[in-house]
Order: C-alpha cells, then structure tokens, then sequence
C-alpha cells in the first residue's frame, strides 16, 4: 500500500495543497516552527484513522476533522484527499455550519478494506500493510506498565492498535516483548534452537539500525527491558534520551510488522509511517544517517517525516517538499 498523492484544502494554515509527485520510500517536509510540516502528518493520520477503525469493526469510525481545524479563510470546509495506489482515493470532509457544498467519499476505502478482511478469513498467513503515526511525544516512562488481564497472544488485527494517536506507546512494545519471550522461553525448553520470528525481526531490525546495540530482552527481577551497549548491561530508561527515542522507535516499527506479517520476513512487510521531528534528540552524526537506515531497514514502506534539520535533508534521496506559510514547494537537498 503506498500513497501516491496528497490534496489538503483549508486545514489549520495549509490553503490549498497538492502532492502529485510522491516517492514510494520516503518523502520529506522541512520547514520552520508553524509552517505546517506537522499538519500534513495530521491530516493523512485522519483519514487512515477510518482505515484502521474498518479494519477492527467493518462499522467502525475513524476520527472527523475537527471543526476548529477548519481555516478560518475557508469558504465552506475542509477536504483531505489520498490517493492510494490500487485503492482508489480516499477523502475526508468537513463542512462549516450552513455551508455543506460536498461530502466525505471512504467507498473505495471500504471496499479495500473489505476484500482485505475476507482475504483474512480464508488466509490466516495474509501479510497486512501497517499504518502508524509518531508525534513528537515519543517519552518513554520510567515505570514500566503491568500486561493486561487476560492478554496472552497477538493477532493480527493488532498492529493497528493505538497506531494513529500519534504518540508512541511503550507499554504496548513492552507488553508485546515480553510476552512473546515468555513464548520463546518455553518453546525453547522443547526445541532449543526455536526462536520467537516476531522477536527476530526486532533483533534484526536492532542489528541493522543500531550495531553497537544489542542483546535485547525483558528481566524479570527486576522489571526491566535491557539491552547491551559495547560490553555493557543497560536498562532502557538509563539510557540518553535520543537512544531511547531511536531504539523504541524502530522497535515499535518491527513489532508492528511483525504482527501484520505472520510468515515470511517481517521487515519486509509493507507499510506507511508518518514521523514527525525525526531528529528529536539526535546527535548530528546519527542524523546524518537517520532517514537511509530506515528506508534499508524497511524496504517496503513508505515514510512521510518532518524535519527542522538541515543534516537530516541532505541524507533523503527522495521526495522533499519545503513548507513556508502552507506554501509547498519540491526542493533538492541530497548531499547539500
């Protein structure tokens, strides 16, 4: 699943925007504080939220635009519009009071995601595209969260849980780590070379991210998620806050894909990431290498990252879109 055009109109201080040129890896948007990098995130967010409602609940609802992020220069609403490839496009509307001049259209969008659910039935190994959202409120707690009442397996379906509230929830990387150790743990007291797959892509996922890190995996007295630095045993939250907002980040990415995608190679799967403020916490050196890592890591999804960060740019061998007052323009800056 990979978007292949955007249409914003009259959304916070976006006026009238049109992407027609997307890259199916990774597509980039710079610009100051308030430009509205942040608010092209939040609106495709939106429309994906009816997808992934649908994909739980054939009735479910995803999230109306809010009417206060109506412009207020609008003559009468508000449309966000993706065109998805094989999927036909998916539009979301709002009107103002009085002033309803045209309408929502989410057929294609159901009629995608009910050949999906049916293909779901017949075939339990279906690999499913993940759709997530990261905000800038990537915090990891130092408390780490009790697993739910009940819960002792994943389905699919799962991936999409808490996918679009656009903060990244570590008590659902956590509790789906330790639980599927617990599994590896006595599958491995049967046959000892078992290894959980999801488990494995997160390892994988950790080798190719970040090599000097590795050895991940949740102790239980005390509670922790620990992992080894060099020659070093470290709990998470001891961690720099940039190395906690990396690592659980491309984590919750594999964990992700890992439940969609049941068989075959995880990393794989295919996929959209919406990431916002990419460079949150980094250091200059691991920015620079940021965007070309995920895109190997994750061959096959697609990603749509805000950045204030120059670095970050010139490392993105796709799509770039400067935002200057809700004015979007394409730039080059690979290698600048």
């Amino acid at each position: 699943m990979k978007v292949k055009s955007v249409d914003i109109e009259h959304f916070r201080g976006l006026d009238d925007i049109h992407i027609h040129r997307l890259d199916k890896h990774v597509n980039l948007f710079v610009g100051i504080n308030g430009a509205g990098k942040s608010s092209v995130l939040d609106a495709m967010s939106l429309v994906f939220s009816w997808f992934t409602a649908r994909m739980s609940s054939p009735k479910g609802r995803g999230r109306d635009i809010p009417k206060d992020d109506i412009a207020k220069q609008s003559p009468d609403g508000c449309t966000v519009a993706l065109d998805i490839d094989g999927a036909g496009v998916w539009k979301l509307y709002r009107s103002l009071k009085y002033r309803k001049t045209d309408k929502s259209d989410l057929s294609n969008m159901t009629a995608f995601v009910t050949g999906l659910r049916g293909k779901l039935d017949d075939h339990a190994d279906l690999s499913l595209p993940i759709v997530v959202h990261y905000g800038v409120n990537r915090v990891i707690p130092n408390i780490y969260p009790r697993l739910p009442r009940g819960k002792s397996g994943y389905v699919q379906l799962d991936a999409y849980t808490n996918a679009l509230n656009g903060t990244q929830l570590f008590s659902d990387l956590f509790n789906w780590f330790r639980l599927s150790e617990d599994y590896e743990n006595e599958r491995y007291k049967e046959s000892p070379d078992y290894r959980d797959p999801g488990l494995e892509a997160v390892r994988a996922c950790m080798s190719k991210m970040m090599p000097d890190y590795h050895d991940l995996k949740v102790t239980r007295r005390p509670l922790a998620l620990t992992m080894r630095k060099g020659n070093e045993v470290f709990k998470i939250n001891q961690l720099s806050d940039g190395e906690k907002c990396y690592i659980s980040l491309v984590c919750d990415i594999a964990r992700r894909l890992a439940i969609a995608n049941p068989s075959g190679n995880p990393l794989q799967g295919e996929g959209i990431v919406l990431l916002d403020e990419i460079e949150l916490h980094l250091h200059p050196k691991w920015q620079q290498t940021v965007v070309s890592k995920l895109v190997r890591t994750f061959p096959n999804c697609q990603f749509f990252i805000t950045t204030h960060s120059p670095i970050v740019a010139s490392d993105v061998d796709g799509c770039v879109f400067g935002i200057d007052n809700g004015v979007v323009t394409e730039r080059q800056t690979f290698g600048r």
